[in-house]
């Protein structure tokens, strides 16, 4: 089904606007948690002019102790200097810009499968505006740019097999992803799966094959699809926990970061399954999701891969009966009213967990309070100066490093600590994981156990005048201290209240003064 000129133009066009007021943030200010440590990366090398982190070939892609892969916190710097924007906004617009680009990248790849506008419209719809997707507006979280970049890097690859000169392409954008997120590991199976099923259809017609039924190959893939789903189920790989619960918690993942249509996509599984005479796209789909229907199990991470996939799916059951629908006037009314119905439900559903779900919670934005707290600091407060949080989760901490780029003691961020000097290249113990070990894929090829952040937490359980107290102090030379005044006193905060200055009081964010 395809549209004229001008209504797909006007398709495109209403996708795009609807992609951008969908995006209008509703909270004030960046969300996340890792956005931040990305938003603290980008400022030190507009800051530095150099990425700090680098002490090992790996650390570019973040495979190496202290590192992160370093793709979105260069583009960050890069469009903060080039604009002279503040980093909080270019985030936004970041987040903005790769949420269009998701639907021109998948709508791309698609029409590699099915040459189909109305097809490759409802892919394009689904997976820009699914939950997966939209919750990186406003954080920067490495895994949005690349679960935008993967329809483009598997449309390049399908290319490949008809011109080399997509070749040079496909090697760079795979280069981009492997400095982007470590879940390149993902394409590793995309681009053997292609070059053995490349060689099988160059070769098959020149060598004599048995002949083999479809229905048989269909059974045989069918098998193969209830065998891979069900190994991490009874091996526990990938699992924690009860395994029912897992299961559980993968449907309802799966649920709340695709959306209402996923049902839709069980159909599409089970046609392109049974259909006979498949294309070269089709089988290369069906195998690529073969290798990765394991991988599912991962809570972490699969739910933000499966929705481009069953986003295909999905548009492959509407569109199926969409076209059956054409064929009887009386009834195509009426099934188009349905499919409009279903998108809007769809709408609805990521909207409600874009808009209403994440205002609801404060704890997923940096509050007015902590914003207004770290821009004092930023004014008031060297650069050269440290400060520290006073206990509990530091995602308090992070977020006033980031805004007032002021050197601050994190617990989990060992990147940012080895950018702004509290660790020490010699501090830290390398060690490596096998290659054979899920530890390799899952943490790192090296690993240490150093962590500065240790201090931090240790900080907390002792007065100010005690010589663990001093020794924390002066070997990372703390000049502040932040409280937050949402969370209860601990023994190092009390003794700061006792022996030292407050110099900034907003009614949440305190600062002391150690010097």
């Amino acid at each position: 089904m395809n549209f004229s000129k001008r209504n797909k133009y006007a398709l495109i066009g209403l996708l795009i606007i609807l992609g951008i007021v969908i995006r209008v943030p509703s909270v004030p200010h960046e969300i996340g948690v890792d956005s931040f440590t990305i938003h603290i990366l980008a400022n030190s090398v507009s800051t530095f002019g150099e990425a700090k982190w680098w002490i090992h070939p790996l650390s570019i892609g973040g495979f190496y102790p202290c590192s992160y892969a370093s793709a979105v916190p260069f583009i960050l710097s890069g469009i903060s200097q080039c604009t002279d924007v503040d980093m909080e906004r270019v985030i936004w617009i970041f987040c903005l810009i790769i949420g269009l680009l998701s639907a021109a990248t998948a709508y791309t790849m698609v029409g590699q499968i099915k040459n189909d506008d109305f097809f490759k419209f409802l892919v394009a719809f689904g997976y820009s505006l699914s939950p997966a997707l939209l919750v990186f507006t406003w954080d920067a979280s490495t895994r949005g740019l690349f679960i935008v970049l993967l329809p483009l890097f598997i449309y390049l690859l399908l290319k490949t097999r008809t011109s080399l000169k997509y070749v040079p392409l496909t090697f760079i954008l795979f280069m981009v992803l492997i400095v982007t997120h470590h879940y390149f590991y993902l394409t590793i199976p995309f681009i053997f799966i292609f070059i053995i099923f490349l060689t099988f259809n160059k070769f098959k017609n020149h060598v004599k094959f048995i002949t083999i039924s479809n229905n048989f190959v269909n059974i045989i893939l069918i098998i193969g699809f209830l065998i891979v789903l069900a190994m991490p189920f009874f091996t526990r790989t990938l699992v924690s926990g009860s395994r029912y619960t897992h299961l559980q918690l993968l449907l309802e993942n799966n649920i709340r970061y695709f959306g209402v249509v996923i049902v839709f996509s069980i159909g599409g599984l089970i046609y392109l399954t049974l259909k006979h005479d498949k294309k070269f796209e089709e089988w290369f789909l069906l195998l690529a999701l073969l290798c990765l229907s394991p991988f599912m199990y991962s809570l972490t991470y699969a739910h933000f891969v499966t929705p481009f996939f069953g986003s295909i799916l999905a548009g492959i059951s509407l569109t199926n009966i969409a076209n059956v629908a054409k064929i009887d006037k009386q009834k195509k009314k009426y099934v188009f009213s349905i499919i409009i119905i279903l998108l809007l439900c769809s709408v609805g559903f990521s909207g409600f967990y874009q808009h209403w779900r994440t205002g609801a919670t404060a704890i997923n934005y940096m509050s007015e309070e902590t914003y207004s707290g770290a821009l004092w600091i930023k004014d008031s407060i060297n650069t050269d100066k440290r400060l520290v949080g006073d206990g509990g989760y530091d995602l308090l901490s992070r977020r006033i490093f980031a805004i007032s780029e002021v050197p601050t003691l994190l617990v989990e961020a060992e990147d940012c600590m080895l950018t702004y000097g509290f660790i020490n290249i010699t501090d830290i113990n390398i060690s490596k994981n096998s290659p054979l070990s899920v530890a390799f894929y899952m943490d790192n090829p090296y690993v240490s156990t150093y962590k500065a952040g240790a201090y931090r937490n240790m900080l907390q359980s002792w007065e100010i005048n005690s010589w663990w107290g001093k020794r924390i102090i002066s070997k990372f030379n703390l000049s502040y201290v932040i409280e937050n005044e949402d969370i209860e006193d601990n023994t190092f905060i009390r003794s700061v209240h006792i022996e030292k200055d407050n110099v900034y009081d907003n009614g949440k964010i305190r600062v002391w003064s150690l010097d």
